[in-house]
């Protein structure tokens, strides 16, 4: 299992800049590459940054947190029935009416629910994890399974800014293709029947227009 700092080594000698070794001038573009390059995948969803949780409500509050790790909800239900997910305005502007939740939107890293819950309502949410970039002799999933499309992303970042090299560049961009294509086949090769990655990823529905 590679850790951050393995992720590091390989990144500077496929680009053979030493000037982005410790202390290297260099060295703070690397870093800002790699995690620039974890941020940018982070909200996709891939069979290894998966989570399901529960989260309860509270009588007479509109919302509630993200579970603890999660980044980004894309599924809540409520007793093996799914809620279902809409647009903000829409919830906003719908009357305060109370009762068991039916229907929720993302609003600013939080859950808003409608109706307004009247009770404490245990929900099973779904979602993305919040994997974030390890500390430099830790690894995770980015450092491990997705291990070569970050150093891809990476040197991508790094040969358009700092480094002005349009053909690595574009080499970079072409390798990280390949392995996102990758991961995402695995990922529907896992998914099976019923589970999280057969979500249909179309417009939220609208309360007011019916569809």
């Amino acid at each position: 299992m590679a850790t951050l700092t393995q992720l590091y080594t390989r990144l500077i000698l496929e680009l053979n800049r030493d000037d982005m070794g410790a202390s290297g001038e260099l060295e703070q573009a690397k870093v800002d590459a790699v995690d620039r390059a974890i941020e940018f995948h982070a909200d996709e969803l891939f069979w290894f940054n998966r989570l399901s949780s529960t989260k309860a409500t509270v009588a007479a509050t509109d919302t509630i947190a993200l579970p603890s790790g999660m980044r980004l909800a894309l599924q809540l239900s409520y007793d093996g029935e799914p809620l279902l997910k809409v647009a903000l305005n829409s919830i906003e502007a719908l009357t305060e009416d109370s009762g068991r939740p039916t229907h929720w939107a993302e609003n600013d890293g939080s859950i808003q629910l409608w109706p307004i819950p009247d009770a404490v309502y245990t929900l099973d949410v779904y979602g993305i994890a919040e994997l974030g970039t390890p500390s430099a002799g830790d690894s995770n999933s980015w450092t491990t399974t997705a291990y070569d499309l970050i150093i891809e992303t990476a040197k991508k970042y790094l040969c358009r800014g700092p480094l002005r090299d349009p053909e690595g560049a574009l080499m970079a961009a072409t390798g990280e293709a390949e392995h996102l294509n990758k991961l995402r086949r695995e990922t529907r090769r896992r998914s099976g029947h019923g589970l999280l990655t057969d979500i249909a990823s179309g417009r939220p529905f609208n309360i007011n227009r019916g569809d």
